[in-house]
């Protein structure tokens, strides 16, 4: 194993003795040898890391099976804070056959003619944000290269859909409809935390009052097995000019969120929330999250303020 940024400074033993079997790297002892194959990796110290770990990276052994670990921003993740920023390509051609990285909460691999990349992700998503986290990385290495497969574990499922809500409906007819869209919405066997955007002209019935939507879907679901209401917007279909001066209003807000400005004072009021939170929260609030809880602002916001204008 080899600690992220947001463990560096964690004392991984205060639980208990991690056993004889774990093995943490770091750079007094960057590299094992487990049978065939040799592990290499550098642990995050606690600090901003700004530059690419990779050059301090121990050579391949020759004959052996080489994995490197490493907690990087891989080129092609946008939207996070790059913690030791590192190229795709470089990461390819240093020589080793498999990398298993970390630090994006997001599944991706990257492959060569020799050599195979993965950001394996979280085997549990957190949040409403991460609906695409819940699986392990299983990687096969033979003569043949390596093969990753990934293998779903998460025990809770997130997921958002929206619900049409038409003009004119029954209410028993509305009610049936939707509780079967909710039941729908679960994610296999798995319990489902569902986030419902309410739209269409149908929805003006619920935005006059605020948590009516929250209390029509969440009686509905307390019947549904598995199903979880995380949270119930409502975009009501509204007057076209009305409609036009939301979008406009939307579209100034997205311009501004671009600002340095503004983005400068919400990274300095996450690290505010930050220092508030219990540590094993605090990476709710990271920095590298901030594009997506811009977004789901602006989505709440654009949201109520369509109720607002209703009359």
């Amino acid at each position: 194993m080899i600690r992220g940024n947001h463990d560096g400074l964690l004392d991984h033993a205060r639980y208990g003795p991690l056993g004889e079997n774990v093995l943490l790297l770091d750079r007094e002892r960057p590299t094992v040898d487990i049978g065939e194959a040799s592990f290499h990796g550098l642990s995050h110290g606690g600090q901003p890391e700004t530059q690419s770990f990779l050059p301090q990276y121990p050579q391949p052994v020759l004959g052996r099976i080489n994995v490197g670990l490493m907690h990087c921003s891989p080129d092609g993740t946008s939207g996070h804070d790059p913690y030791a920023p590192c190229s795709i390509s470089d990461l390819l051609g240093h020589g080793y056959d498999y990398w298993a990285l970390g630090h994006i909460h997001k599944r991706q691999e990257w492959r060569s003619d020799g050599a195979l990349a993965v950001m394996s992700g979280i085997p549990q998503g957190r949040h409403i944000r991460e609906a695409n986290g819940g699986s392990v990385t299983l990687v096969d290495i033979d003569g043949l290269g390596a093969r990753a497969e990934a293998l779903p574990v998460g025990l809770v499922a997130f997921r958002q859909m929206e619900l049409p809500m038409p003009a004119e409906e029954a209410q028993d007819v509305r009610t049936d409809r939707v509780r079967k869209a909710l039941a729908a919405g679960r994610s296999g066997d798995a319990p489902t935390v569902l986030r419902v955007m309410m739209s269409g002209p149908g929805a003006q019935v619920f935005s006059a009052q605020s948590g009516e939507a929250a209390r029509f879907l969440g009686a509905l679901a307390e019947d549904i097995e598995g199903v979880h209401l995380d949270r119930v917007l409502v975009r009501a279909g509204n007057m076209p000019e009305t409609a036009a001066l939301v979008s406009d209003l939307a579209m100034a807000m997205r311009e501004e969120v671009k600002s340095p400005g503004f983005r400068d004072e919400a990274e300095r009021i996450l690290a505010d929330l930050r220092d508030v939170l219990p540590s094993e929260l605090r990476e709710v609030l990271d920095a590298g999250e901030l594009d997506e809880l811009i977004e789901e602002g602006l989505a709440a916001v654009a949201a109520r303020l369509s109720q607002a204008q209703n009359p």
